[in-house]
């Protein structure tokens, strides 16, 4: 079997996840009724144990590969997800200070001279501008005092998680060049991980046949007949020449 794509790891994850809710459903499938079909839905347990752990490792090498070149356009929007994160932490820090002592108060002040928010959502220079002031302040004496009382108790939690949330998003920024050897080994364990799946998933259809060996038609009720097509193979397809 030719190794698998990153793309095409990502597409049996999404058959994967829709084969198990497809066998969810089977379980409770009238034709599998009774005690006289025990066995039967031992199978069909049977099968979804074996594609869920295969899934499970599909998503685990998928996640150690995210900093591979493949994952650019998923970085970005996880880069936003971030983003608006970030900007949500800021925000609670602000609103626990109007909440908890005043809207216009010093504190506000110290840390708050200008509350442009919108420009966090928008990783770049107005956020690392904005979050090098911020940060500036909150290491200001007067709010470290602050931190310090038991009055402002809510304040050092929601600063620490702003802090948290920036390193976030400036971690996914800058990510590090891998070395071709790592990159290689990372597409490899996604390749291994994606063909154990398909292998889960074939032997799936075959014990879900089996299971309902006595109603031949409820696997395709249940869409349980379906095959997952590998990308390459729906390019050739479609670069078939017509008769």
């Amino acid at each position: 079997m030719s190794g698998l794509s990153i793309q095409d790891a990502r597409d049996f994850v999404t058959f994967a996840g829709q084969t198990l809710e497809r066998l969810a459903r089977a379980e409770a499938h009238s034709g599998l009724e009774g005690e006289a079909y025990d066995e039967e839905r031992g199978w069909l347990g049977a099968a979804t144990r074996r594609v869920r752990e295969s899934l499970e490792r599909v998503e685990a090498a998928l996640n150690d590969a995210a900093l591979l070149p493949e994952f650019a356009s998923a970085r970005k929007l996880k880069s936003e997800e971030l983003a608006n994160a970030w900007a949500d932490a800021i925000e609670a820090v602000f609103d626990a200070i109007v909440a908890n002592v005043s809207a216009n108060g010093p504190l506000v002040e110290a840390l708050f001279p200008h509350q442009r928010f919108m420009s966090l959502r928008k990783p770049g220079n107005s956020a690392q501008n904005f979050w090098r002031e911020f940060e500036r302040r909150a290491e200001s004496s007067y709010v470290r005092r602050l931190c310090a009382d038991p009055a402002y108790s809510f304040l050092p939690p929601l600063l620490e998680a702003a802090r948290a949330s920036e390193q976030k998003v400036r971690e996914l920024g800058t990510p590090k060049p891998l070395p071709e050897a790592e990159a290689l080994a990372l597409r490899e364990a996604v390749s291994d991980a994606a063909q154990a799946l398909e292998l889960a998933l074939r032997q799936a259809r075959a014990l879900v046949e089996a299971a309902f060996a006595a109603a031949p038609s409820a696997p395709a009720e249940l869409a349980l007949d379906a095959k997952p097509k590998r990308r390459a193979q729906r390019a050739e397809k479609a670069a078939l020449p017509a008769n």
